[in-house]
């Protein structure tokens, strides 16, 4: 494994988490940058984001392969940078996966115009993991400059 990405997030999702990146050896090369792992209050999930076994809902913890995929549409909720694909390989990921969960991803996006909430100037996702579009670029580029292949491991702290 060439990288390890990393992003914890507070039990409440309401809250911003942070994520980095270590290379091979260990070393940080990237972050901590703020993070927001929560999901969208939606009827496929109950209107509860954190029922992280139903669609839409916060990112489950557990562990992912990685893999960087081309830049999404519609680029307001994608934002104008490749995104990191995500593929549950253990823990709640993987169980909200065989649940029929899918399509995780890391990726940017518009930014929340509600400045009072907790998780400004991120917002909710549909469950994938949001950095500001500044922070998906870098670490796309940091994650091209490292190469191989890599996993995110996502931790309630």
């Amino acid at each position: 494994m060439s990288y390890h990405i990393i992003a914890n997030f507070p039990a409440n999702r309401d809250k911003k988490g942070t994520l980095k990146m270590y290379d091979g050896s260990g070393a940080l090369v990237f972050g901590p940058v703020e993070a927001l792992g929560r999901g969208s209050n939606d009827p496929a999930n109950n209107n509860n984001h954190a029922n992280w076994k139903m669609t839409n809902a916060d990112t489950p913890t557990g562990e992912y392969a990685t893999s960087v995929i081309g830049a999404g549409t519609p680029q307001s909720s994608y934002g104008p940078y490749s995104r990191v694909n995500l593929d549950p390989t253990s823990g709640n990921a993987l169980i909200a996966e065989n649940n029929g969960r899918f399509g995780f991803m890391i990726h940017g996006g518009d930014a929340s115009t509600d400045s009072s909430a907790s998780w400004y100037p991120l917002r909710p996702t549909y469950g994938c993991i949001r950095l500001s579009n500044s922070n998906q670029n870098a670490l796309i580029n940091k994650i091209k400059s490292v190469g191989g292949s890599g996993k995110l491991t996502v931790n309630n702290i």
